[in-house]
């Protein structure tokens, strides 16, 4: 309980360092933190920041991992690798710019309409620097990534104020008790399905809708759905 207790602190003061970071955006814009959304069957989402402004909807997930982190935009887990008791020790997480583009994906359906939304995740420890995407940074550097994005239609500063209002309207309000239920659920399913993809290629049949899987250069393709699992 207690390393749990140290570990949901490090992740509040990580995320409370970045919208702090955020709100110094000198543009006219709209913060939202910690949001809460409902997705399929009530599942509840915490969305970490909102960054509402002329070039777009910037949302943006906060990891506070410490160690070498390394990984590619579309491999499923990340590494963090770090000095333990002499001898170094690597560990695996899920890769956090999926786990936030499930959040964009319930910000545009509860939005209803076609914005610019765009994808980031700040590592409070600023440890990225073998990543080298463009959407992954340290707090110092989020608001010059944000800037560099053009929009061929800015957003109006009334367009501003009615997402914004739309997103606080929608807001679900759960206890710490239903929203940790949630991210158990999350877990399990993701648990399952990574389970049901490692038989599918075991087996080459594609684990959404039961095609056959044929090799190619980067991995597997089903002949049906023409999913690509990459190996």
């Amino acid at each position: 309980m207690q390393k749990t207790t140290r570990k949901l602190k490090r992740g509040e003061e990580g995320e409370q360092l970045v919208s702090l970071t955020l709100d110094k955006d000198s543009s006219f814009h709209r913060l939202i933190n910690n949001l809460v959304l409902l997705g399929d069957n009530n599942v509840s989402h915490q969305i970490d920041h909102i960054l509402i402004r002329e070039n777009g909807i910037f949302v943006i997930e906060t990891k506070n991992h410490f160690g070498r982190i390394t990984g590619l935009e579309d491999d499923s887990y990340w590494k963090k690798t770090y000095p333990y008791k002499g001898r170094i020790k690597t560990e695996t997480f899920h890769n956090p710019l999926k786990q936030n583009q499930s959040h964009i994906r319930i910000i545009k359906r509860t939005l209803g309409k076609d914005y610019p939304i765009y994808c980031f995740v700040v590592f409070v420890r600023s440890n990225v620097d073998e990543l080298d995407l463009f959407n992954v940074c340290g707090p110092n550097d989020i608001l010059k990534r944000i800037n560099l994005i053009t929009s061929d239609k800015p957003l109006s500063e009334e367009v501003i104020e009615s997402i914004y209002q739309t997103l606080l309207d929608k807001e679900a309000y759960v206890n710490d008790e239903m929203h940790l239920e949630s991210i158990k659920k999350i877990t399990k399913d993701r648990r399952e399905y990574q389970k049901k993809l490692r038989i599918a290629i075991e087996k080459k049949i594609c684990p959404d809708c039961g095609g056959i899987l044929s090799i190619v250069p980067n991995g597997l393709r089903c002949s049906k759905c023409n999913k690509l699992i990459k190996i």
